[in-house]
């Protein structure tokens, strides 16, 4: 004891320290985070000054291309040239209001940039006042031409009068003076002709003289003062151009000093700039060169304290190498235990179903024998103990099934009013054995049909009914049922179980709902029981979605409030039906082997068939049931799994490579099976298997499935009418009257079955079905009477199967064959 504190306190100890250097080494990383996030904070080059020094640039290359565009529209004569320089002037008018956006707070810098908009904008200015004015620059070429023309004009007119003169003065012949009138024509055409391939002319009108001179002389006063006011107005435009020439020598005089002054500024700002980045390269360096410190340091401490924490580990786990060796071999043990439990349980569980299955078969058959009021009593209170016995047998198995979630909660209809009013009644006189009194309060309001699973209800108040009654004497045990509306078509139903026994401490109430735990040991002394009730009871409940929860108190009582979700449904609830003796008529004539170690066994499922017309022969072990194959044709085999010399399984593999035995059904029983097993040998050829003790309903579902489905088409009965004769004592009307009603009720009850089959009113085709039933058995006819029993079964348990459609078709083509036999005795 004192090693096993000493190593606890050292463990202790030892996860403190590496806890400490673990938070050491994690205050030291947030530290050089912290540093780190200093220098990621820290004034470097960001994206808004680079995007700054690429306008500055920007702005730089607009103005070399200003000028471009400008000197490429004056003298390249380029059209595009104007529209270019609009857009070139708004995209630099732009990026000077970027400018601004920067810094500011720097009034040296904004003044930098308001200069530099005044400049740019003087700039653009004389630009544009150059292209503007260039089409005043061509006035010497505009007069020249000018000059030409009139020229020519004065020319033709000089000629017209020299023309007239002569006609006037010689008075020649007209042809003569036409002749002379078209060469001068044609000389002055060809003159003409020859000056406008030089330069383009216009033609002018000549003034005809009012006076009467000659011609030539009034053409050269013509030209002379013409050619006087043009040159008057060519000396005139010719000041202006000079003029034009000089002003544009101005402007690109100051354009110059405006790019010079543009040209400076620029300067300041990128040398500021450079001011500015190196130092903030300084600073980083700076920085960078205390996060190398910062960086090795930590690693250093880093390295030093994981050392430290690998050597305590190391002691650690040389320390607790001798624990886990403890631990395993007390791993180990538990391991063996667990499988010895295992094997105990499943051991147990075959042993006592194997004596169990006896008194349950054979006390079934005596419930259902003619017995004195004493001897029933007596059988009662055997069937009723036997089935307490098989509840706690099965309560082992149903808590592994739920542990491994291999049980499959049914969904039918059913009434949860009805389901405890029934368990009230079935256990009334149970508690009275104990003084106690049982009493069930309802709503008013009537409880709706749900969908659920009535079977595993049942065993919900069940559990709490016995452990109320099993805690508690001379007390008031009450179940308290109602409900709650929900949306759409669900809703809560609301359980409360209340007894007045002798309650629990708060301790106990923690634990109850564990496997195998009750309140103490002096507890199970006293009151008996497996302590799995509850625990299988809390693990329904939840796989329903619902919940369980406990209120109790030592001494004064305990209190289960359940809460269980359902959804409401309209389909009927069957009401319940006294138990009758399983009918096994449907085998008439076959042949059944019966292989079981165990003789009582035997016994039990031969007296389930007495009565039937059935070829029963028996093994007790896999080599008998081998020899009897062989000799004898079997239709189904009953056998048992465990068993001396062969066992089921190596019977089963026999029967598998034998061609003529693998087609035979096999039906296994065994004491000890779950899912898995279950599925295996399914997967390996057997039919079906079943648990002991057998349940007779449950042998004669499978073997009427087997039965069906080896059956080649409808077998047809013949009518006995010797049996109902002899049933009227020869009463030839009496006998008569019996046929007709025989027929008449007959057709009448298959035409309703059918309108209920089809309607799937399955209650209603149940109650039909077991009405009909006893008259074919008067006729001998058992294909139908097993028919109709089994439509009666199937209607019972509500189920949407499509068989029992095909049964109904199999019924009315036996019924039909059955009444015409019937019609011709009639007649």
């Amino acid at each position: 004891m004192k090693n096993s504190w000493r190593n606890t306190l050292f463990e202790r100890i030892l996860f403190a320290i590496i806890g400490l250097l673990l938070i050491f080494v994690c205050t030291t990383g947030y530290w050089v985070y912290d540093r780190l996030s200093q220098v990621s904070e820290s004034p470097l080059p960001t994206n808004l000054k680079e995007n700054r020094r690429f306008i500055v640039r920007d702005l730089n290359s607009n103005i070399l291309k200003s000028d471009n565009l400008t000197y490429s529209y004056l003298y390249q004569n380029n059209p595009d040239a104007l529209l270019d320089f609009e857009i070139l002037e708004s995209q630099t008018n732009r990026k000077i209001e970027l400018l601004k956006s920067y810094k500011t707070d720097d009034t040296t810098y904004q003044k930098q940039i308001r200069n530099l908009s005044a400049l740019v904008k003087a700039r653009f200015y004389n630009l544009d006042t150059l292209m503007s004015i260039k089409n005043e620059n061509r006035v010497n070429e505009t007069m020249s031409i000018v000059e030409n023309e009139v020229q020519n004009a004065s020319e033709m007119a000089r000629i017209k009068m020299e023309i007239r003169d002569r006609v006037n003065d010689l008075q020649t012949p007209q042809t003569q003076t036409q002749v002379q009138e078209e060469e001068t024509k044609k000389k002055w055409f060809q003159r003409k002709n020859k000056k406008q391939n030089q330069t383009a002319t216009t033609t002018t009108p000549a003034v005809q003289p009012q006076v009467k001179l000659k011609a030539s002389d009034i053409a050269e006063a013509s030209t002379s003062e013409i050619a006087r006011k043009i040159q008057s107005v060519k000396n005139k435009a010719v000041s202006k151009e000079s003029l034009l020439n000089m002003y544009k020598l101005d402007l690109e005089q100051e354009n110059n000093q405006l790019s010079t002054h543009i040209g400076q500024i620029f300067q300041a700002i990128e040398l500021a700039d450079k001011r500015e980045l190196l130092k903030e390269t300084q600073h980083a360096k700076v920085v960078a060169a205390e996060t190398n410190e910062i960086i090795l340091l930590f690693s250093i401490i880093s390295s030093l304290l994981i050392l430290m924490i690998v050597l305590l580990i190391i002691t650690l786990f040389n320390k607790s190498k001798e624990t886990n060796a403890q631990l395993k071999l007390a791993k180990d043990k538990s391991d063996q235990l667990t499988e010895a439990k295992s094997r105990f349980l499943a051991t147990m569980s075959h042993e006592i179903r194997t004596p169990l299955n006896a008194i349950s078969g054979f006390t079934e058959q005596l419930f259902f024998e003619p017995l004195n009021q004493s001897a029933a009593k007596k059988v009662k209170i055997i069937r009723n103990s036997v089935k307490h016995l098989s509840q706690i047998t099965n309560e082992i198995l149903d808590l592994s099934k739920l542990e491994k979630d291999h049980i499959q909660l049914e969904k039918i209809a059913f009434n949860p009013a009805n389901e405890i009013m029934m368990l009230h009644e079935q256990y009334e006189l149970q508690v009275k054995e104990r003084n106690n009194n049982l009493v069930v309060e309802l709503d008013q309001k009537p409880f709706p049909n749900v969908l659920g699973d009535p079977l595993r209800f049942r065993q919900i108040i069940i559990n709490l009914i016995s452990n109320a009654n099993k805690f508690s004497k001379d007390s008031l045990i009450t179940i308290h049922l109602r409900y709650e509306e929900l949306e759409k078509r669900q809703i809560r139903c609301l359980i409360e179980v209340q007894d007045q026994g002798i309650g629990m401490s708060a301790s106990q109430r923690e634990r109850i709902f564990e496997p195998f735990e009750q309140a103490d040991l002096a507890v199970t002394r006293k009151y008996g029981g497996t302590g799995l009730g509850l625990s299988i009871t809390k693990q329904i409940i939840d796989k329903q979605g619902g919940s369980i929860r406990v209120n109790s108190e030592e001494g004064v009582g305990t209190t289960f409030y359940i809460e269980i979700p359902f959804e409401k449904t309209e389909d009927k609830v069957d009401a319940p039906r006294e138990p009758s003796r399983t009918d096994f008529s449907f085998l008439k004539d076959k042949s059944l082997l019966i292989v079981d170690d165990e003789p009582f066994n035997r016994t039990l499922l031969r007296s389930m068939f007495h009565g039937v017309n059935i070829t029963l022969l028996e093994a007790t072990n896999g080599l008998e049931a081998l020899e009897q194959l062989k000799n004898n044709d079997v239709d189904i085999v009953l056998l048992d799994v465990r068993m001396p010399e062969m066992n089921g399984h190596e019977l089963r593999k026999k029967m598998a490579e034998m061609e003529t035995l693998d087609q035979i059904p096999v039906v296994g029983l065994t004491a000890t099976l779950n899912h898995e097993k279950r599925q295996q040998m399914l997967d390996s050829g057997w039919t079906e298997v079943l648990t002991k003790p057998v349940n007779p309903e449950e042998i004669r579902r499978i073997l009427y499935q087997i039965y069906k489905d080896n059956s080649m088409g409808t077998q047809l009965d013949e009518a006995d009418f010797k049996s109902l004769q002899k049933l009227t004592d020869n009463n030839e009307s009496f006998y008569r009257e019996l046929l007709q009603t025989f027929v008449n009720s007959t057709e009448n009850g298959l035409i309703k079955m059918k309108e209920h089959v089809a309607e799937e009113h399955w209650n209603d085709a149940s109650e039909l079905a077991h009405q009909l039933a006893a008259p074919f058995k008067h006729f001998g006819a058992n294909n139908c009477y097993t028919t109709l029993k089994e439509i009666e079964r199937m209607g019972k348990e509500s189920s949407i199967d499509p068989s029992i459609k095909e049964l109904m078709e199999v019924f009315e083509e036996q019924a039909r064959h059955i009444i015409t036999q019937v019609k011709e005795k009639l007649n």
